[in-house]
């Protein structure tokens, strides 16, 4: 096929009457028909360069404006995510920031409410001490204050001795009071617990729960100290019912209680909103601020029931006569008896069962040897038949100073103490007064 397309050929020219030919060989004609083919081939592609040249590159330049354009969505894409992602982290942050600072306030919040309670409890703890030393083991057993007869000792117990009570009541306050749990190292105790929630190193146990968790043990914390405080004041405001003679309000108003003792945390509830849980924050300071108060009302309640003679004046005794009518024991008919009498040996010591002056200290008719000591706020107490008189008028007396000895003068039919306590001029029943601080040393909510 080759060969008889391209076999030899030959080509003449004629000039000027003379005839030569040029032979070409197949070889000769392959390549002649390759350099043809080429030329041509370079002619058609020049052509068409130069025809579509504005097309093609109009083509690639929309090529690459697709491309770019594909490259900077892409980026884009990736640059809003970035800047979406570091808006949340920086959220976080802030209400990470946000919600430790709360936390930081709400702990501090907790521990200068805690610091305020250690000393109204302090103080309460020391009335209860002071009159568990003069608790006594006499008793009628005729009260009807249920729970003073489940919780005071049975008639003719055997008295234990002052050191004895005061460390048993120690451990029994320590058991029973709530605020020994909470006590001066629970700040320290919720610092660490603030660490360990927050910066915890279990993976498996996330931010929010760590910060949720320790906002539940603070709110938690702040509802127990709320309750005891309150109970603690309702309990402090029994004590000064259960003496019969005036109600707690009238009776601080009196003694002017609440203005002995105020202090507590400072709560700024201005801008409280701004921090992490807005409305909750604001909740949990109005509740702090709540118990501060309650807190400064506990101290001044419990100032005033220091005022009121709860003790008892003798330590061993047993009940002879009650207060009210009774079968006198010279003319055995039906009397009324103006007081309290407490049989005991010849010269048994008689304490004042709370601060005063004294007023009267001699003999006084069938009182016999008497001594009347004025406590202020209306109270004033008397000891008859007294076989000595330790005082003298005028005197100042404290809580458990000696005033005198039990005897027998008078009209008395053998060593005992009788006890009266006035309030306002008027005659009252001296066994509330002992079994109301029988409840501040026994009663443990």
């Amino acid at each position: 096929m080759v060969a008889h397309l391209y076999a030899e050929r030959q080509i003449y020219l004629r000039s000027h009457g003379h005839v030569q030919f040029i032979s070409l060989s197949p070889l000769a004609q392959i390549g002649m028909a390759a350099i043809a083919v080429g030329f041509l081939s370079w002619v058609a592609f020049t052509s068409v360069n130069v025809v579509f040249k504005e097309q093609i590159i109009a083509s690639k330049d929309r090529r690459f404006v697709k491309v770019q354009a594909a490259y900077e969505e892409r980026i884009a894409q990736m640059q809003a995510s970035y800047d979406d992602l570091n808006g949340q982290l920086i959220l976080a942050q802030e209400r990470f920031i946000a919600t430790t600072q709360e936390l930081e306030a709400k702990h501090d919040q907790i521990a200068e409410v805690l610091n305020h309670r250690e000393a109204a409890v302090q103080s309460l703890n020391s009335l209860r001490s002071r009159i568990a030393e003069t608790q006594s083991s006499g008793s009628n057993g005729s009260r009807s204050n249920k729970v003073m007869m489940s919780l005071a000792e049975a008639p003719g117990a055997p008295r234990v001795s002052r050191s004895e009570t005061v460390t048993t009541l120690g451990t029994a306050d320590q058991s029973s009071s709530l605020f020994n749990v909470l006590s001066g190292e629970t700040p320290l105790m919720f610092g660490g617990l603030l660490r360990g929630s927050v910066f915890g190193s279990d993976p498996s146990f996330d931010l929010e729960t760590r910060l949720s968790s320790l906002d539940q043990a603070q709110q938690s914390l702040i509802n127990s100290m709320e309750e005891a405080t309150d109970r603690e004041i309702r309990e402090l405001e029994h004590v000064i019912a259960m003496t019969g003679v005036t109600s707690p309000e009238e009776f601080m108003e009196r003694v002017d209680a609440d203005g002995i003792a105020s202090g507590g945390p400072y709560i700024d509830l201005v801008g409280s909103d701004g921090l992490a849980g807005g409305g909750t924050a604001t909740s949990f300071n109005r509740q702090v601020q709540r118990i501060a108060q309650n807190l400064d009302h506990l101290a001044a309640l419990n100032f005033t029931v220091g005022l009121l003679p709860l003790a008892s004046p003798l330590e061993n005794y047993r009940i002879t006569s009650d207060f009210g009518p009774r079968m006198d024991p010279f003319k055995r008919r039906m009397a009324f008896h103006s007081g309290y009498d407490m049989a005991a040996p010849y010269n048994t010591l008689v304490y004042a069962p709370a601060p005063g002056v004294v007023t009267y200290a001699e003999r006084r008719g069938p009182y016999g040897r008497m001594v009347e000591i004025e406590h202020g706020n209306g109270f004033r107490t008397r000891y008859a038949h007294l076989n000595k008189i330790s005082v003298t008028v005028g005197q100042e007396v404290g809580f458990q100073d000696l005033i005198g000895k039990v005897g027998s003068s008078g009209r008395s039919s053998g060593p005992h103490l009788h006890y009266e306590v006035w309030f306002d001029d008027q005659i009252r029943d001296p066994s509330k007064f002992i079994e109301a601080g029988r409840y501040v040393f026994t009663h443990e909510g």
